[in-house]
């Protein structure tokens, strides 16, 4: 189906019973790393070194690599200071495209879609989007790429209005 018609879509009963089960799939126990706020754990992943020869060298302590390996295979989540839980949305959630019985999830799928084509250049959103695990909540999402939260469902709206709807049957837009 085409992310359009999922995110436009009314909420249902069932929908809203499927976003609790996303839920608990996303509080399931897993490491949990500390940090002071989502910007500064992303700002440490931006420091970048230059060689010699002027050429940009990424250096990152194995802990930090190791931290981010668990996030991304879901095995980890950021705990910030308030006790928000925070998870990335392909390490927990986001199964393959099309095939997620989930409405909930198929919903959130449809706006991480719309969210990549608005920002481009821009790495998969479902893999730079970090959501709080306990609630879900698609209005207030931070992505990785942007390094700012976003508001997934403006950010459909917004997507809809500058670039039109997708095509019918279509799995993604056309690159513009």
């Amino acid at each position: 189906m085409n992310p359009d018609a999922v995110w436009k879509a009314p909420v249902t009963a069932a929908e809203l019973a499927d976003r609790i089960e996303a839920q608990s799939r996303a509080a399931l126990p897993i490491r949990e790393i500390r940090t002071d706020s989502l910007e500064d754990y992303w700002r440490e992943w931006s420091a970048i070194q230059s060689t010699p020869d002027g050429d940009p060298l990424e250096i990152y302590p194995p802990v930090l690599t190791d931290d981010f390996t668990w996030i991304q295979k879901g095995e980890g989540l950021l705990r910030l200071p308030d006790g928000s839980r925070w998870i990335l949305a392909s390490a927990r959630l986001v199964r393959q495209r099309g095939r997620e019985p989930n409405a909930f999830l198929r919903r959130l799928h449809a706006l991480l879609l719309e969210h990549e084509r608005l920002r481009r250049p821009h790495a998969p959103a479902r893999t730079t989007i970090v959501l709080d695990a306990d609630t879900l909540d698609v209005r207030r999402v931070f992505c990785t790429d942007c390094r700012d939260w976003r508001d997934l469902q403006a950010d459909a709206e917004e997507a809809d209005r500058t670039l039109g709807p997708w095509p019918a049957g279509a799995e993604s837009r056309p690159a513009g």
